[in-house]
């Protein structure tokens, strides 16, 4: 499968961390990279179905291997030069707030902007205070999951790679096809023990993104009373 990105950096970084993860599995082995036409060559996935489309429970064990294979493999590069958690916060939350200012009245009303403001200020507390800090994936939400059948698991895709705190590759999946909130916290808890985590900071991470996945929800249609669920949890 080719892959072409306008950012040669990006495209780098992620050749880099595929090859690293490569010994788990969990990811499409890198055939190639040519950073002048910012091509990757990978490996085609079989079916190539993300887990977003399954409509499928989630498999919190299933969830639980995947990062943590990919945590363990990619912990020997932490001290390699790859970006810091910390900056792939200020882009991620500046890309969201300035997004989130051209989504319309109703969208902001909802959610404002204050509060992805207030998110941010606990996702840099939280990013500066990593106690043992490993190789993220970076975007590891059901859409970058792949069914890699029976002999692989799961294949976690397009990463953006940063160095930082475990608990943040689990967000995802604490909120993931569950409108239920009264199971998020639980279904935080399960996470972080079965990736040997802080739930706390696991559960600070989700009200760190709580708006921002908020805003998601309510630029997607989702009703008044999912959208204020999900606020709810943000500082």
């Amino acid at each position: 499968m080719l892959k072409l990105t306008p950012d040669v950096d990006l495209g780098g970084e992620e050749a880099s961390a595929l090859r690293r993860w490569e010994s788990s599995g969990r990811v499409p082995l890198v055939w190639g990279y040519d950073p002048a036409l910012g091509a990757l060559l990978l490996e085609a996935i079989p079916g190539e179905t993300p887990f977003s489309e399954w409509r499928a429970p989630v498999e919190l064990v299933e969830v639980a291997n995947l990062i943590g294979e990919l945590h363990r493999n990619g912990t020997p590069a932490v001290a390699e030069g790859w970006a810091t958690l910390a900056e792939r916060v200020e882009f991620l939350f500046e890309h969201w707030i300035e997004r989130h200012g051209r989504r319309g009245e109703v969208v902001t009303r909802v959610v404002p902007v204050d509060r992805l403001r207030r998110g941010h200020q606990l996702a840099r507390e939280l990013a500066a205070d990593a106690a043992e800090p490993v190789l993220l994936h970076g975007d590891l939400h059901p859409s970058n999951v792949l069914d890699g059948g029976t002999l692989r698991g799961l294949v976690a895709i397009d990463p953006r790679p940063c160095v930082g705190d475990a608990a943040v590759d689990a967000v995802d999946w604490v909120f993931w096809s569950v409108d239920d909130p009264g199971l998020w916290e639980r279904r935080s808890r399960d996470l972080a023990v079965a990736l040997g985590l802080d739930h706390e900071r696991l559960w600070a991470w989700c009200a760190a993104f709580a708006a921002m996945l908020a805003a998601s929800r309510a630029a997607q249609g989702a009703s008044a009373e999912q959208v204020a669920a999900v606020l709810a949890l943000s500082p």
